[in-house]
């Protein structure tokens, strides 16, 4: 894959994430910061689970690995707001 090629597809990746940011931020409108935050907790606890035996072996690619890092990044970044609405 030639490197214009994976600037696209990282640029449409992008696109999606940020459709899927807006769609998030709406549900979590919708459902409420609390039972959201739950709902992330309940994931976190699962993602935990089952990332508490992998090796870096068991990922297909890189590519795999960068898109769940960037997933785990975007999510945090949802949620930041809503965390320090809640603290207050």
């Amino acid at each position: 894959m030639r490197k214009s090629e994976q600037i696209s597809d990282f640029k449409t990746y992008l696109n999606e994430r940020q459709h899927m940011t807006t769609a998030t931020l709406s549900e979590i409108e919708k459902a409420g910061i609390e039972a959201a935050l739950d709902r992330c907790r309940a994931l976190a606890h699962r993602i935990r689970g089952d990332l508490h035996n992998k090796r870096p072996e068991h990922f297909v690619s890189v590519w795999s690995l960068a898109d769940f890092q960037v997933s785990l990044e975007r999510a945090a970044s949802v949620l930041e707001p809503t965390l320090t609405v809640q603290k207050k």
